[in-house]
């Protein structure tokens, strides 16, 4: 398989730019891929619970499978409408990949 180099400098440009770009809920600034990784927790969290935004923040912050950059997040005391909202931006994503969503920059 012969792939041309150009295709393989895009595809590498794209990782890296991805890799860059931050998500923003007022003073606080998470890469994407983690914002990522939150939402796939929180709907691993969520699997048999009918009201999963009463209190988003207890089973999130006691779980060993957040990433750590969200520590601060957990000590505060809006730590639901925090993770409430990165939940809506990662839902969407792609949009931030693309630069779409005001809380996203580094594309």
């Amino acid at each position: 398989m012969n792939v041309p180099l150009s295709l393989v400098l895009a595809l590498s440009s794209l990782s890296s730019i991805l890799a860059n770009v931050m998500v923003q809920d007022g003073d606080y600034k998470f890469p994407l891929n983690d914002v990522k990784q939150l939402w796939d927790l929180i709907n691993h969290l969520a699997e048999g619970v009918s009201d999963k935004d009463s209190t988003i923040s207890t089973p999130l912050c006691s779980s060993t499978g957040l990433p750590q950059v969200f520590q601060p997040v957990c000590d505060s005391k809006d730590a639901d409408h925090v993770f409430l909202r990165l939940e809506r931006i990662a839902v969407r994503s792609d949009e931030c990949e693309i630069c779409v969503h005001p809380a996203c920059t580094g594309c």
